[in-house]
């Protein structure tokens, strides 16, 4: 009994050290998957040459996992190909990705349901590998005939054109071959940006791009060597042997690395243009080499229904008046698909409050979707929107267009745009012309405030100085400076700054003729804006862009800090206020104070 014991621990251990051995050896960086296993966890696999991995990753601060291929080495994982775009899993220790006997590859999520799979329709079963190379194509071919693919990652790109990848079509499925962007950097899900073939009969020449099923941009003609709109190909010490493949089974562009041991890719992006990248191992990043369309505004829809493209400004994209993102948090992670929608319903056919109409200047607007109308003026054009509920803006410009449905496409020019008239209600333009005079009063006052507290210094230490000229003893020196800094209770920018640090009544700041009557969440923000408007670092000053968000209510803001000058106006106001006994210092310090008020807003 103890012999057949002793035979049993001996087998288990036997078992136990033969599987740790091969899971060690499996996770020496091998390349292929046989039938029957799996990577699961934090298992991978690394193409021969060590330059590209397959595993599973979760891209940015998501806590969703795919299936993807990335660079092994590079710094700021560079995900090239993801499997499961649609089907993200929550767990991937649970999870496995499986080469059945049949020759699929198939993903599994934690309740054992395939969430991807490959489908391919092999006869070869218990003969297949899948491997992933050194180009990152992953193939799944016939073990005993290398050359016999059943199926490739290349057939079957997501947002990246690597060398020696496909873009095009299969001919006899009409399956695509082409890119189509990420949803966001955090979500690898499809977005309506894509980048295809174009099947136009007549050799398949040119490359479009779409957003859902609008063209904005294509290449030109392909000439035999490159597209005639992206003539930086020409030049090209990267890309090399581009070439276009036809026969019956499938038509595509394909191309390889001028110099192998660079690297370069060609990736749609989430903004919906086509970048090619190349690697600076001296900088150790990608640079980028060009890009189309160039300005991002050229995209069509990018910002969404209801929103303003700036190409100056950051954020580019941002809501129209009246309007607020419809989707916040997908706004936040630069995803503006879902555009904006209207704060509140027009008032159409109102007796009381009726739509007012806002003068949108230097805007550029595309001709989509509107109606051109046969009226004599500005007013008869108005006249004409507003007399139907469906109109949402209009322009004049030798000739009335107005537009009905979803506004796309509007983009913010510096000089030389037109002029574009949206609609919205009285109380909404109410509000923007307040909005638009409170920006100007807030800069203007702070920086009054600032001048005039200058003056007021300059005249006290005036005063101070000609009292120690007359010989006046130091007592009452020191009552009068006693004074000055009871008075500084009442200095009006410093009572704001710590109103608002406290979170006390901010009414109270208003002037009494008001008799308290404001908005005031609105007060609030602009409140806040002015402290954060002379904050010590310039760095910490909000631009005037996001001086609007703010006092829109798009964008939150904290409570800002104290600056220095008040935190020692409040400690101790003698030292806060210069006191040199020379007018020429007096002069400098005037001087140095008023050109430190100067602010971005």
């Amino acid at each position: 009994m103890g012999i057949i014991g002793k035979k049993t621990w001996f087998s288990e251990c036997f078992l136990l050290v033969l599987f740790l051995f091969l899971n060690i050896q499996f996770s020496k960086e091998s390349d292929t998957l046989s039938p029957g296993q799996s990577l699961s966890g934090n298992q991978t696999l690394t193409s021969a040459g060590g330059i590209f991995e397959l595993g599973f990753f979760t891209p940015g601060n998501s806590q969703n996992y795919y299936i993807g291929i990335w660079y092994k080495t590079f710094p700021n994982q560079t995900v090239v190909w993801v499997a499961n775009r649609k089907e993200p899993l929550s767990n991937h220790f649970s999870s496995e990705l499986k080469l059945l006997e049949d020759g699929n590859l198939v993903l599994l999520n934690q309740s054992g349901a395939a969430v991807w799979s490959t489908n391919s329709t092999s006869t070869v079963h218990n003969s297949t590998t899948a491997k992933l190379l050194d180009n990152a194509n992953f193939v799944i071919s016939n073990a005993l005939d290398s050359s016999g693919v059943i199926w490739q990652s290349f057939d079957h790109p997501t947002n990246h054109w690597l060398p020696g990848g496909k873009l095009g079509y299969k001919n006899k499925t009409n399956e695509e071959m082409n890119l189509v962007s990420w949803r966001s950097p955090e979500n690898p899900a499809p977005s309506l940006f894509s980048l295809d073939v174009a099947r136009n009969g007549t050799g398949h020449s040119h490359l479009y791009m779409w957003n859902d099923t609008h063209q904005y941009w294509n290449s030109g003609d392909w000439t035999g060597k490159i597209f005639t709109f992206v003539p930086e190909l020409q030049l090209n010490f990267y890309v090399t042997n581009m070439t276009l493949v036809s026969n019956e089974n499938e038509s595509y562009f394909t191309y390889t690395n001028a110099i192998p041991k660079a690297f370069t890719r060609l990736v749609l992006e989430v903004t919906g243009q086509l970048r090619q990248y190349v690697w600076q191992e001296n900088f150790g990043e990608w640079r980028l080499f060009w890009t189309r369309p160039t300005q991002q505004c050229e995209v069509y829809a990018f910002c969404g229904p209801f929103s303003v493209c700036n190409q100056k400004e950051e954020p580019l994209c941002v809501c129209m008046e009246g309007f607020e993102p419809k989707m916040q948090e997908n706004w936040k992670l630069e995803d503006h698909t879902d555009g904006c929608v209207r704060k509140a319903p027009l008032q159409c056919d109102g007796i009381e409050k009726k739509d007012r109409f806002l003068v949108m200047r230097n805007m550029f607007f595309l001709p989509d979707n509107s109606q051109s109308l046969s009226v004599g003026s500005v007013e008869e054009c108005e006249s004409a929107c507003l007399s139907n509920c469906s109109c949402n803006a209009f322009a004049y410009d030798n000739g009335c267009s107005i537009w009905k449905g979803d506004l796309f496409n509007l983009q913010q020019l510096e000089s030389a745009g037109k002029d574009f008239h949206l609609r919205i209600t009285e109380s909404e333009l109410i509000q923007t012309r307040v909005k638009h005079k409170t920006v100007l009063i807030v800069c203007v006052a702070i920086s009054g405030f600032g001048i005039l507290f200058v003056l007021v210094v300059v005249i006290m230490w005036r005063r101070r100085s000609t009292v120690l000229i007359e010989g006046v003893d130091d007592s009452l020196v020191l009552r009068n400076r006693e004074k000055l800094e009871n008075g500084f209770d009442d200095y009006f920018p410093l009572r704001v700054a710590k109103t608002v640090q406290n979170g006390e009544d901010i009414i109270a700041l208003l002037d009494d003729r008001l008799e308290g009557n404001t908005i005031t969440e609105e007060l609030s923000r602009a409140l806040k804006v002015a402290c954060w408007c002379i904050q010590d670092d310039e760095k910490d000053r909000p631009t005037m862009g996001q001086v609007v968000q703010i006092l829109e209510g798009v964008s939150e803001v904290g409570i800002p800090p104290m600056t220095r000058f008040f935190l020692q106006l409040t400690e101790n106001p003698t030292e806060a206020v210069p006191h040199q006994e020379t007018s020429s210092t007096t002069e400098s310090w005037v001087e140095i104070s008023t050109l430190s008020l100067s602010l971005k807003c």
